[in-house]
């Protein structure tokens, strides 16, 4: 019996939220455009917080010796492709992205002092257009039996190469 007490009291309260204002009733609405107000500038403030936070960072970095500048930022033509079967090849990926880009360029990374696969690639491209095409498309696609993963590159190593480089001389 108090189930159906519950139920009934449950459901006058949708019946309340269900009844609708009057037009010239304001009182709820000026509430909601002040609460939507509210929740855009608190999320204003909390990009702007992020935002310094990662400047602050970079700059931590750069003192650190870790970034060329703090300002720097990745290559925009230039994919991420990790998950690969060790036995793919720079020819293998740079065969497979040309049909985005005839100029594409693939680098397999590889250890060292075995020059085994470490499984991970960068393949770069000469504008940022084809790059973004062959991420949409690129991404899930079987490659030597293994199902690759391809993501915008979040290196600087180039940057910081030739960085690195100014300095030698």
């Amino acid at each position: 019996m108090k189930g159906g007490k519950r139920h009934r009291k449950g459901s006058k309260k949708s019946k309340k939220s269900r009844i609708s204002r009057p037009a010239g009733d304001s009182s709820d609405e000026e509430g909601g455009t002040k609460g939507n107000d509210d929740e855009k500038k608190v999320a204003e403030r909390e990009e702007e917080m992020e935002r310094r936070e990662a400047k602050s960072h970079a700059v931590v970095l750069e003192m650190l010796g870790d970034l060329p500048d703090a300002d720097v930022a990745p290559a925009e033509n230039v994919l991420f492709v990790c998950k690969l079967n060790p036995i793919t090849t720079d020819d293998d990926l740079t065969l497979i992205f040309s049909r985005f880009d005839a100029n594409a360029r693939a680098t397999v990374i590889r250890d060292p002092i075995t020059q085994d696969s470490l499984c991970y690639a960068f393949v770069e491209f000469s504008s940022p257009q084809p790059c973004t095409e062959a991420y949409f498309k690129m991404n899930n696609v079987l490659v030597d039996d293994r199902r690759i993963k391809v993501d915008f590159s979040q290196s600087v190593s180039k940057e910081w190469n030739r960085y690195t480089q100014t300095l030698r001389r």
